[in-house]
């Protein structure tokens, strides 16, 4: 966001666009953290273990631990912004997450630990739809165009950075401050969010939180979101992971029906009603089945194939980052020339393209042959596409339908992520000198979803019919 005195701008304009600024940083400083959340500690976990006693079973559910009541509240968390105020949920939310992130780096016990888990992932998901919802409504014109392409930025590059991060934080202290590192971090950002972030207008007439609905948004999403969990863990064959897929996807049926006939129900349809915000909801699980297989299936060949350490791994992930980075900052001059629409078209394609380059690596590869130039277009290609869909979901979205529709961008993005790893872990055949083939499966596959999403592109927003939903 640029503060400084253009031809015509008064001094007050530009201080007015420093305030701006600063609500960009806490809003992005704050998903920046929800988003490390789910990666920093993964590289931390063999010296948890250890400190710990825990067992491999115990251990997975210090992921899971956030995983479920993240992906389970999304929705409650998005509607909860629309009703009371995205600046207070926002606040709210981000003060818990410092309070969760101290519980849990303290813990002098594995339950103490996954209490502080489970409340950071219950904090992410009050502070990530909140966050998102005032970006949307504070910020107009171009400046959203620019806003967009920061916090897609710092979505895409997070994941990867938790990572490098995680490694650097375990090697020169343990394991417990990839936890503490987000307390007086989420601290600064809540009180730089008091001071610059404006309440906005009260929702008309009494708040309705139809409870009823919040109650089985949060049973659906978790059973769904631990189904794909179970089945990463012990595949499509295991009986528990598939009971729950089937229990999540009828108890989110219900809760349709349930919103439906509501007079205040806490998901309106409407909000899937606009058929290319509905594709790019669909688009944005797709790109998220994608790169969650991506981070976690490339790190596999890095570190068992090429043989990289963690930190050389993490590192290794840096020009997929930085190609993300110049192409989401560039967004904004793209869409002065090409709409949002074609340029989310053209990332899809690059997207396709780079995994199925990737799809080609085998047990004599090499990363500066094999793996650098694909990651490369992988990261122009995911921040060519991110910043379009974040703006056709968010762009046209009424005020009072910001958070709930937050909600159900993130949601699109934690079940996408979910269902990728666990599909993708079916094309993972091989163990020891097998695995570059299965990497190489699992690349393929992911190409097959990348090309899905271009046609879904294409029936959503580019091929006339009367037939799919209206506006």
């Amino acid at each position: 966001m640029t503060t400084e005195l253009r031809a015509g701008e008064s001094p007050g304009q530009v201080s007015a666009s420093r305030v701006l600024g600063l609500v960009l940083v806490a809003i992005v400083g704050c998903e920046f953290m929800l988003q490390l959340d789910a990666t920093i500690v993964a590289v931390a976990l063999p010296g948890l273990q250890s400190d710990l006693g825990l067992s491999p079973g115990a251990l997975s559910w210090v992921i899971n631990g956030f995983v479920l009541p993240f992906g389970g509240v999304l929705l409650l968390g998005g509607r909860l912004g629309d009703l009371f105020g995205h600046r207070t949920v926002f606040l709210a939310g981000t003060l818990l997450l410092a309070a969760a992130s101290l519980l849990a780096g303290l813990a002098p016990n594995f339950g103490w630990l996954i209490a502080g888990r489970a409340l950071q992932g219950i904090a992410a998901a009050l502070a990530g739809p909140a966050g998102l919802a005032l970006l949307s409504t504070t910020f107009t014109g171009e400046r959203q165009q620019r806003a967009f392409a920061v916090y897609s930025t710092v979505t895409g590059l997070a994941a990867a950075a938790g990572m490098i991060l995680g490694g650097v934080l375990t090697w020169a202290a343990d394991w417990r401050w990839t936890l503490l590192v987000n307390a007086p971090i989420g601290l600064l950002i809540a009180l730089l969010g008091v001071r610059t972030i404006t309440p906005g207008e009260k929702p008309a007439g009494r708040a309705s939180l139809d409870l009823p609905g919040a109650l089985l948004s949060i049973v659906g999403m978790t059973a769904v979101v631990y189904g794909f969990v179970r089945v990463a863990d012990h595949g499509w064959r295991n009986t528990v992971a598939l009971s729950s897929l089937i229990a999540g996807v009828i108890v989110l049926a219900l809760f349709v029906l349930l919103e439906a006939r509501t007079a205040a129900p806490m998901l309106p349809l409407r909000v899937f009603s606009h058929r290319a915000r509905a594709g790019a909801f669909l688009n944005l699980a797709l790109l998220a089945f994608v790169l969650t297989g991506f981070l976690f299936f490339l790190a596999q060949f890095l570190q068992r194939v090429l043989h990289l350490d963690p930190l050389v791994t993490g590192l290794a992930f840096l020009p997929f980052g930085l190609a993300l980075l110049v192409t989401a900052r560039s967004a904004p001059k793209l869409l002065t020339k090409v709409e949002p629409k074609v340029l989310a078209l053209i990332g899809l394609a690059l997207i396709t393209a780079a995994t199925l380059w990737l799809s080609r690596v085998n047990a004599n590869s090499e990363y500066l042959t094999a793996v650098l130039g694909p990651i490369i277009i992988l990261g122009f290609g995911a921040g060519a596409a991110i910043v379009p869909f974040n703006i056709i979901i968010l762009s046209e979205t009424p005020a009072e339908d910001a958070g709930i529709t937050s909600g159900v961008l993130q949601a699109s993005l934690s079940v996408g992520g979910a269902l990728g790893l666990a599909v993708l872990l079916t094309l993972f055949a091989g163990e020891g000198s097998h695995v570059a083939s299965g990497v190489s499966h699992v690349f393929t596959g992911a190409a097959v979803t990348a090309g899905a999403a271009i046609l879904v592109s294409l029936a959503a927003w580019f091929i006339p019919s009367q037939t799919l939903v209206a506006r």
